[in-house]
């Protein structure tokens, strides 16, 4: 019996008389009940999102590395990665021992009235694996804080030139605050909101196209220079798992320098190590005015991100002792979350992960593409890099029209969306293997590994996948639509 077993779970007389729950009740929960509390006090529409991909009652004591325990011993391998938060894996030993040393020292955790040592020491760490004259950094408890943050610091430069204006790519994702959200496309998360930038203030070109970007760029044109304050883009997209070609990063920003347009990348996803390098823009020679950084700088235990840049346009921006405090955050910068990640960038130095994710990357295609090869009607595609790759699936809709018809059912919306979600489902379900796809691209399948995975767990992804192809999309569907029966037909 687990230490967790023995717990007393709250009794029903204790919810009913509103008792606060106890830490070691909270953990006892049974799946049922935990789920009840997600649906009342949460997000219960939500709830029915994972219901659907049958992982709302995942009843899981612990987590390591690549592997989820659930309390009846089942061992679940997660290539979801949290969607880019886990490169070293759930609880990986050092963090949790920097974590420990914080709590055994009683490392100070806050102060807003004076520095903190941490802060300063996270900062030159982060600049170490940065090319010159990125040594400048805001720490930010998130991607899209971190992305917000860089278009402040880019306003603050530019604004007083007369621009107005950010260009990004159509389809890109950058976060879900004001400002970012202002600036992503990649699925339907604007509607209903009022923008942080205007639609006015924003222009899209055409990821990937160079050409696009110059054509953009020329359309705005003023008498002295244009209107555009920065563009913006992801290093490798996010939602769909598109690396560009070589050598676009760098003409992107070499046309950006020529234009007098700030560069920002967006490294939130890909960067620390994610592609084989620290960052994606690293594979080529090039250097932008300011780069994001967030997930696996937490070391998947804290909420971290960094926006780094350059001491001049800092001071530019920010550089005198009135506007220093501009910008802030009240939780950027907390004790224990700069030990946690100062120890994640030792780890990924002194373990070779960076390298280690080069490799595990290389391995897990070359292991794609024989299933490609074996499939090349149900896969048309591999993209990505390093521990971020996706397989794009040709899935003939006419399968599951057969099944059943699901044109006047909300949930659903579209074939694609119940053939991802009927992969996805299989592939847990059968075979103990998490992955994810994006809203925005309901055709990839996400593979995110952790960079301490084993070649032997790569194995057990691709066998998975192999049977799961096997058995053919429609043996899959079925499944998948007689368990959400009652959804499809409402």
């Amino acid at each position: 019996m687990t230490a967790l077993a023995k717990i007393e779970a709250p009794s029903r007389e204790d919810r009913q008389n509103h008792a606060l729950l106890t830490l070691e009740q909270s953990l006892a929960l049974d799946s049922e009940t935990a789920m009840g509390l997600y649906a009342a006090h949460l997000n219960k529409y939500m709830l029915e999102v994972f219901d659907i991909l049958g992982l709302a009652h995942m009843d899981i004591e612990s987590a390591e590395g690549p592997v989820i325990t659930m309390r009846n011993g089942r061992r679940v391998l997660d290539y979801s990665g949290g969607f880019g938060v886990l490169g070293l894996g759930h609880n990986h030993p050092r963090i949790i021992a920097a974590e420990r040393l914080c709590h055994d020292r009683k490392v100070l955790d806050c102060i807003k009235i004076a520095p903190h040592k941490l802060q300063g020491a996270l900062a030159y760490n982060i600049s170490r694996f940065l090319p010159e004259p990125l040594n400048v950094s805001f720490l930010a408890v998130s991607g899209t804080e971190a992305n917000e943050a860089a278009m402040k610091i880019c306003e603050r430069v530019q604004t007083p030139k007369g621009k107005t204006k950010f260009l990004c790519f159509k389809g890109a994702f950058h976060g879900k605050t004001h400002g970012p959200l202002s600036l992503t496309s990649a699925t339907d998360v604007q509607s209903g909101f009022i923008m942080g930038v205007p639609k006015e203030n924003v222009v899209f070109a055409t990821y990937g196209d160079i050409a696009s970007v110059r054509e953009v760029i020329a359309r705005e044109r003023m008498q002295k220079g244009n209107r555009i304050i920065a563009s913006i883009v992801e290093t490798i997209r996010g939602t769909s798992c598109h690396v560009p070609e070589p050598g676009f990063l760098t003409e992107f920003a070499e046309v950006c320098r020529e234009n007098d347009i700030l560069t920002i990348f967006d490294e939130v996803k890909v960067g620390m190590g994610r592609t084989g390098k620290f960052c994606a823009f690293q594979h080529e020679d090039v250097v932008p005015d300011v780069v994001t950084l967030a997930k696996t700088l937490g070391g998947g235990k804290r909420e971290l991100g960094a926006m780094v840049t350059s001491q001049a346009l800092f001071d530019q921006a920010y550089g005198n002792k009135n506007d220093c405090n501009l910008h802030s955050s009240s939780f950027s910068g907390m004790g224990e979350t700069c030990a946690v990640g100062i120890e994640t960038l030792n780890v990924l130095e002194d373990e070779g992960l960076i390298e280690r994710a080069d490799h595990i990357g290389r391995y897990l295609r070359a292991g794609l593409e024989k299933l490609r090869e074996k499939y090349p009607r149900k896969i048309v595609s591999l993209r990505g890099k390093g521990c971020f790759q996706a397989i794009e699936l040709n899935f003939g809709q006419q399968i599951a029209e057969k099944a059943i018809d699901i044109r006047t059912n909300s949930l659903f919306v579209t074939y694609e969306t119940v053939l991802i979600g009927a992969m996805a489902r299989e592939l847990y379900e059968r075979h103990g293997i998490l992955v994810h796809f994006q809203p925005g691209a309901r055709d990839l399948l996400h593979f995110m590994p952790p960079y301490i995975v084993s070649e032997v767990q790569v194995d057990k992804l691709i066998d998975a996948l192999d049977d799961v192809l096997e058995r053919g999309v429609a043996d899959a569907t079925v499944r998948f639509v007689m368990k959400n029966i009652k959804r499809v037909l409402g």
